[in-house]
């Protein structure tokens, strides 16, 4: 009688730690216990760092691109104005020879 009381308890906890398990697993609190952990910590602090590197980046190619479009624009002039003195010397060379 003894033995059946204790295998009965022992498969009720069995049964409740299955299912309190199950519940921790599927809720959310479970996540308080996994969240503490030095490796999820480590994990979410190199993922900041990355994000906070990748916008650092994204705007430096921006600062890039906006460089790089003012260059293109000042080379634009520049090769303008070159064009218009080759064609003032152009101009004017028939008359010195």
């Amino acid at each position: 009688m003894a033995v059946l009381r204790y295998l009965f308890v022992l498969l009720v906890g069995f049964i409740a730690g299955v299912a309190l398990s199950a519940y921790l697993l599927t809720s959310g609190t479970g996540d308080l216990v996994i969240r503490r952990t030095q490796v999820v910590q480590d994990v979410e602090r190199r993922l900041k760092d990355a994000e906070t590197q990748r916008d650092q980046l994204s705007r430096q190619l921006e600062d890039v691109l906006a460089r790089a479009g003012r260059m293109e624009a000042a080379f634009n002039d520049m090769e303008k104005r070159f064009r218009a003195l080759q064609d003032d010397l152009d101009r004017k060379a028939p008359e010195t020879h």
